[in-house]
């Protein structure tokens, strides 16, 4: 067994993080709105095939999030070698987490 972390990041209002991707490995995703009062909209890209990587098994995760205070996102898949962006673009300035974790 091999103890190790993910990459995670806070993001302010329009800041950013990307992360490549491990082909044929299943990478998790985890945004979390760290607010306590404010909505958080986050855009995502990355994911290869828009009806295959999902957020919480509903909705795609291409595509613009509103996450309420402290709700928690979390996309898991093979993310087939791409790039998964991650945007910050709440109104407010609420900070997110985000913990993107591919292995191999």
């Amino acid at each position: 067994m091999v103890k190790s972390k993910a990459d995670t990041v806070w993001l302010s209002r329009y800041e950013f993080a990307q992360k490549q991707t491990n082909n044929g490995s299943d990478c998790i995703c985890s945004i979390t709105n760290n607010s306590q009062a404010n909505i958080a909209t986050v855009v995502l890209t990355g994911a290869p095939d828009t009806s295959t990587i999902q957020l919480d098994s509903t909705a795609t995760f291409n595509g613009t999030h509103h996450l309420k205070p402290g709700q928690q996102a979390i996309a898991v898949g093979n993310f087939a070698g791409k790039t998964i962006t991650v945007l910050n673009l709440s109104l407010l300035d609420v900070v997110i987490v985000v913990m993107l974790f591919c292995p191999g």
